[in-house]
């Protein structure tokens, strides 16, 4: 990553992201594969004269900090860690933030959250801060958010372009390979209606792998395999073969337990309407799916509103 680390953005927006392959098993040192999507999240810092306060009207969020000490909201403890870690405690300001990406949905919305309000803050203050530092800042957050995070959505929302991603180990740094698209990734996002909690999903699977850590290991392997494959598929275009890619790789995540009901109703469906490839994105459990659609997309996205469902068309340029 040492190309990367001088680099910086000169604009407060942290950006989602969907995980195409790898999911889960990219926690335990396996590749992942993910993309930025055109949902972001933009902060603005403006002085006040009476505390801290967040506001994030999308997500229905108004805070002042430390005014319920006992009692504090959950967005607290992320803004405390970064105005901490800034040296900005001791400063008065409001932060409001536009978050036109969903919570709990898979896509990356906490790291994007952090991501924003970095940069948001490093432009107000003039803190000169360059993207190494806002993702490792994001990071940090991350762990707060999930417990044991791989560290990808941080990257892709700092970064915003198309990664492989391995989790770095202790004394070494993350793989981190930006990626060029073949051609325009033709995308739909489905949303479950169930909220995806990342750190319960974390949670579960580490537990069944304690107690089958040779199936698990097997299982992690071939979500890397698969993985790399797919790597290859997005960077020459073939769409067919990331589909199939897909296709199994969903399987192995429902081998996981990460899945449920509304995913798999709405993959049934995209899938009958055309799309090459479908599957939950994200820690799952609810959230997002994403469906591969190449011609296709408007198609597949009426047959999800026709089953209950919202979706929407996710081109990404790469």
């Amino acid at each position: 990553m040492a190309d990367l680390e001088n680099t910086t953005h000169d604009f407060s927006v942290g950006h989602g992201k969907v995980i195409l392959l790898g999911e889960h098993a990219v926690v335990y040192g396996r590749h992942a594969l993910a993309v930025p999507v055109r949902l972001a999240v933009k902060a603005n810092i403006t002085d006040s004269d009476d505390g801290i306060h967040i506001y994030i009207p999308s997500w229905g969020t108004q805070v002042q900090l430390q005014q319920s000490p006992d009692n504090p909201h959950p967005m607290e403890e992320t803004v405390t860690l970064i105005l901490e870690q800034l040296g900005l405690m001791d400063q008065q300001m409001k932060i409001e933030v536009n978050a036109n990406v969903n919570r709990a949905a898979g896509m990356g919305s906490s790291a994007a959250l952090a991501v924003g309000i970095v940069r948001a803050l490093n432009q107000h203050y003039q803190l000169n801060l360059n993207d190494h530092r806002v993702n490792t800042l994001a990071f940090e957050c991350e762990k707060l958010a999930h417990g044991n995070p791989s560290g990808i959505d941080n990257t892709v929302a700092t970064y915003g372009y198309p990664i492989l991603f391995k989790k770095g180990k202790k004394n070494e740094p993350a793989l981190i390979e930006k990626l060029t698209l073949g051609a325009p990734l033709p995308l739909v996002v489905g949303y479950s209606g169930v909220e995806s909690l990342t750190l319960k999903m974390v949670a579960r699977v580490a537990a069944a792998r304690k107690k089958n850590p040779a199936i698990y290991q097997q299982i992690f392997d071939f979500i890397d395999s698969i993985t790399l494959q797919g790597r290859d598929a997005l960077q020459t275009g073939d769409w067919q073969q990331l589909g199939e890619l897909m296709n199994v790789c969903q399987g192995l995540l429902n081998a996981l337990q990460v899945s449920c009901w509304e995913i798999e109703e709405m993959i049934q469906v995209a899938r009958q309407n055309g799309a090459l490839g479908a599957k939950v994105t994200g820690g799952g459990g609810g959230g997002a799916f994403i469906a591969l659609c190449p011609g296709n997309q408007q198609t597949v996205i009426e047959a999800l509103n026709e089953a209950g469902y919202q979706a929407m068309e996710v081109t990404v340029n790469g």
